[in-house]
């Protein structure tokens, strides 16, 4: 049996534990997106038909369970949170002018730019208004400070777009902000229906953040060794969008001056064509300079550090699936 087949499995196994409940989230999803217009709609369809892992809210349920089951406002939690994630994706797609998301057109393509801002928006706003209605207070507090940090991460990005001289604190900032923190906080809010384990929310949440750093330091990771056709994206899109991640910034700190300037110039074209071009060349010094290799001992560190925020709190089967699902993002490939 091969690697993937053997990552699908995990996957597979922690959601299968769960499984009622995701299809719940779902339903829920549906619920809560479903609009007037007949365009928001056939919009919201299509972005479904792109299947989601739904790694948000398996950790939200997963933290949220006790000998009980779940409690019912965990399941509209869960799908609010995957609406957050979805809008995130939106704009993101709308940002960079990507063509595909999960093997399909992306919203801004299939639909025009406008349609992809409004959409994001959209889920957004139902995501949190879901949470109103439900009176659940907390959430919509961790939820809302989440949405800021992503939004402020994303004008970070642009800051420091094109610049090799982004330091590796930055970056882990940035990707905290956009990434690490709304995993986090999808912990928090699961724990937070826990009757036995409320009182662990910040283990939790430090569970969360250090899994979300896993999660995008590997997503970069992809950018570099992944295979588009099992990732539903094309690779190489970071280094065209003139975005510096971890394995480029560590590579940049290992190679010799002659190395580094022949990279610099190539990272100041700012033409995405042209840097199209040029990646062959980029992708081999990450390699050579030992980028990869760098980012995949991070992400092993913080994933270290996940699972021991959840020592001294989490016993039995949820502290061994949430366990696998830190091992799931380390060894993932797509």
């Amino acid at each position: 049996m091969g690697l993937v087949d053997r990552e699908r499995i995990k996957l597979i196994t922690l959601q299968g534990k769960i499984g009622p409940a995701l299809e719940q989230v779902d339903n829920e999803f549906r619920r809560i997106a479903e609009g007037d217009s007949p365009l928001t709609r056939e919009i919201c369809d299509h972005i479904r038909q792109g299947k989601s892992k739904r790694f948000r809210p398996t950790l939200l349920l997963l933290a949220a369970q006790d000998g009980d089951g779940f409690a019912p406002d965990a399941i509209t939690a869960a799908a609010s949170v995957e609406l957050v994630h979805t809008a995130t994706l939106v704009h993101d797609d709308f940002i960079d002018e990507s063509l595909t998301r999960r093997g399909l057109p992306t919203v801004n393509v299939k639909y025009g730019p406008s349609a992809a801002l409004i959409m994001g928006d959209y889920l957004y706003s139902k995501a949190l208004h879901n949470l109103c209605e439900a009176k659940l207070h907390h959430a919509v507090e961790l939820l809302a400070r989440t949405t800021v940090l992503m939004s402020e991460a994303e004008m970070l990005q642009l800051e420091y777009r094109y610049d090799m001289g982004i330091s590796e604190e930055m970056y882990m900032q940035v990707i905290y902000q956009k990434t690490a923190s709304l995993i986090e906080n999808s912990c928090r809010i699961g724990v937070s229906f826990n009757k036995r384990m409320a009182a662990a929310e910040e283990a939790f949440g430090t569970f969360g953040s250090q899994t979300g750093l896993v999660f995008q330091i590997t997503d970069d990771i992809f950018d570099y060794l992944g295979d588009e056709r099992r990732l539903g994206k094309p690779t190489g899109q970071d280094w065209e969008e003139g975005r510096i991640t971890l394995p480029l910034i560590a590579a940049w700190r290992n190679a010799s001056s002659e190395t580094k300037r022949r990279i610099g110039e190539l990272a100041r074209q700012t033409d995405s064509s042209t840097r199209a071009e040029c990646w062959p060349e980029v992708k081999a010094f990450v390699t050579d300079f030992g980028g990869v290799d760098y980012a995949f001992d991070k992400a092993r560190e913080f994933g270290e550090k996940a699972k021991d925020a959840l020592g001294p709190v989490a016993s039995g089967p949820q502290k061994d699936l949430l366990a696998v699902s830190v091992e799931y993002v380390i060894n993932r490939l797509n």
